[in-house]
């Protein structure tokens, strides 16, 4: 039996990458080098935003969809996206706070260990959020809706993400794919992208992939 589009894969897999990314980077980084400070800083405002754009997402075409079809059905999802929104914007405070006493080294440390501290509660919880969405929300969105219509909503969520974002996706989400799944994104898009727009996509690869996946990558993209 063919196996049924799996809507949340390639943003759930980006979003668990960049995650491990800034837990990584909540727990090591030298406040004392500026370099690394503002690393964490983008990391976290990378993973901040497309929070903010994977639950605006769903919320206006995903879950409005499905409420349509099984009134009730979304509630406790929404119910989460105000919880991880309120939850969000206090480590977006805190990161920002810290990277503004980066130089002031006991204020700094102190800011440090309580942001990885809720850092790391957060993440366990939004694991927990998205393997729920995965289990339960794909199965109601199975049980009623065909594949071709998932497949139109999830071309109306991407055709509302700015370009910039769109990067942002590319850049977390291809790395956390396989080979396979990165193609078959790649193609789709590729299909659909003006040849300038997708060239810039494929340069965009290069730092977050290693060598030879990369090769591998465009060379059958080209079709070689």
């Amino acid at each position: 039996m063919p196996s049924r589009m799996k809507t949340f894969d390639i943003p759930h897999k980006g979003l668990r990458n960049l995650l491990g990314q800034l837990n990584y980077l909540a727990g090591n980084t030298d406040f004392s080098r500026p370099d690394q400070v503002e690393r964490l800083h983008q990391t976290g405002h990378d993973l901040f935003h497309l929070l903010t754009e994977h639950a605006k997402g769903e919320d206006e075409f995903l879950l409005t969809a499905l409420e349509q079809r099984c009134p009730g059905a979304s509630q406790h999802n929404s119910e989460d996206h105000l919880v991880i929104e309120k939850q969000q914007a206090e480590l977006e405070k805190m990161l920002n706070e810290l990277a503004a006493q980066a130089e002031n080294g006991p204020v700094a440390d102190t800011l440090a260990t309580r942001f990885y501290t809720e850092l790391n509660r957060f993440h366990s919880a939004y694991l927990l959020h998205m393997l729920e969405e995965e289990d339960a929300t794909q199965n109601l969105l199975w049980e009623y809706f065909s594949d071709e219509e998932l497949m139109g909503i999830t071309q109306q969520i991407v055709a509302h993400i700015p370009p910039g974002t769109m990067m942002l996706w590319f850049k977390y989400s291809i790395p956390a794919l396989n080979h396979a799944e990165r193609l078959n994104w790649l193609r789709g898009v590729k299909a659909g992208a003006p040849e300038p727009v997708f060239n810039q996509i494929i340069e965009s690869l290069k730092p977050v992939l290693s060598v030879s996946e990369f090769i591998r990558l465009e060379q059958e993209l080209s079709g070689l």
